[in-house]
């Protein structure tokens, strides 16, 4: 089957989706902002500048007076790869009191080829960063004398470390919880995008007109505030569709697709045309009828199927709804619901109820899990389909269409619930 897949149908996903939407964002907020907590360090850096001259020995020749320059210029490098040892770390870390583990990083430099050393130390401690930092000076400027006794060297701070501000974990832990929500509401775009490219169920209520050759008799809305003007849409279509009959099935496709639902807005529709109108629950497993409309009846269509009342005796006016009645069920408990529509008296029940009233609105279960629906239409022959929004498979509406023609039924159409 083609994929179609509009615009629209996405930002639909999202409006329907908002809590979820709202949560997902949420909660990668909340990750994020505790994710500094356990992983998080704030690094702080301090850097030393120390000085390092080189004496001249008495009686010195002028050969050593001109290499005077390149022997403090190899100390000068001596000093920078011995910051970077393991061992001036220890040292530094026992001195200070500190965990070596704390001390992350020691580099040194030259500056501008000149006999001034910048030692820099990457620390997690910021209240002790200017003291690692002047230390690891002293200990290398110390190590540098011993390693070169002669000539003599000498070596001076000339600027000490500046003391480091601590950074705030709440600060770090805000950004870290704005950035989980940006990534939470790019992940569930991507996921609502991909979740409306991949679904194969009724979404598009047009295209699956169009795809299944199947007339799409009225979408009823989520909002219960606008469901009379779609169920008086619903109400003219079926009319049309239907012609001289006035007897009427409406049938879900799938379980939970809102056909009870339906089949009442229908029927009470129908009533304010000021038309007598008899509501049939003919799901015989599991009647919910007379509970939707808090009623109680003494008699239920059971009965009149068996001979114990007749129509009129079953039927219950429904309250607040002029020339609306009901005609319950219960749960059959000697024969299958499917097979006692195809006995012999039921066709007899049928020209009962259309003969006593204007319009009859029969309900049956899911067409895709009982055949009551294809056995009811050998005797109901103007069918409705319902589906819901997002959750019946295009495929399965198609099924149902194709049984219940199968078996004798005209169907009118669909209706898309819950939009």
């Amino acid at each position: 089957m083609e994929l179609f897949v509009s615009f629209s149908d996405i930002m639909h996903f999202y409006k329907r989706n908002w809590l979820k939407f709202l949560v997902v964002v949420l909660a990668f907020g909340i990750v994020g902002g505790l994710l500094p907590l356990k992983f998080v360090h704030h690094i702080y850096q301090g850097s030393t500048i120390f000085t390092v001259t080189c004496g001249v020995p008495n009686g010195a020749d002028s050969d050593y007076h001109l290499q005077y320059t390149n022997i403090l210029y190899s100390r000068v490098q001596s000093a920078v790869a011995l910051a970077s040892g393991d061992d001036l770390k220890k040292k530094t870390a026992e001195k200070t009191g500190v965990k070596e583990s704390e001390i992350t990083k020691v580099t040194a430099e030259m500056e501008n080829s000149s006999p001034v050393v910048k030692l820099t130390v990457s620390t997690t401690d910021a209240a002790k960063t200017a003291l690692i930092s002047d230390t690891a000076a002293e200990l290398l400027m110390e190590k540098l004398k011993q390693q070169f006794p002669l000539p003599a060297l000498t070596a001076s701070i000339s600027d000490h470390a500046a003391e480091a501000k601590p950074q705030s974990m709440k600060r770090s832990m805000v950004k870290a919880g704005v950035l989980g929500m940006i990534l939470g509401f790019i992940v569930y775009i991507c996921f609502g995008i991909f979740a409306v490219l991949s679904d194969k169920t009724v979404r598009n209520s047009r295209f699956a007109e169009e795809m299944l050759k199947m007339r799409l008799l009225a979408e009823i809305p989520h909002d219960s505030r606008e469901r009379e003007n779609a169920l008086r849409t619903l109400r003219s279509a079926a009319l049309n569709a239907a012609g001289e009959d006035h007897c009427f099935l409406v049938t879900n496709v799938c379980e939970h697709n809102g056909g009870d639902q339906i089949a009442t807005g229908f029927a009470t529709a129908l009533a304010l045309t000021g038309k007598s109108v008899l509501l049939v629950d003919g799901d015989l497993r599991s009647p919910k009828m007379a509970s939707l409309l808090k009623m109680k009846p003494e008699k239920t269509l059971n009965d009149v199927m068996d001979g114990a009342c007749t129509v009129q005796q079953a039927a219950v006016p429904v309250q607040k709804n002029a020339g609306l009645s009901l005609l319950a069920s219960r749960p059959a408990s000697k024969t299958t619901p499917s097979d006692s529509f195809l006995a012999d008296g039921f066709s007899k029940v049928v020209q009962d109820i259309t003969s006593a009233y204007d319009y009859t609105v029969f309900y049956a279960p899911s067409e895709i899990r009982y055949p009551d629906a294809e056995s009811l239409s050998a005797n109901i022959k103007s069918v409705i389909l319902s589906a819901k929004y997002g959750s019946t498979p295009l495929n399965d509406l198609k099924e149902s269409c194709s049984r219940v023609a199968a078996a004798g039924g005209h169907v009118l159409g669909f209706v898309t619930t819950d939009v």
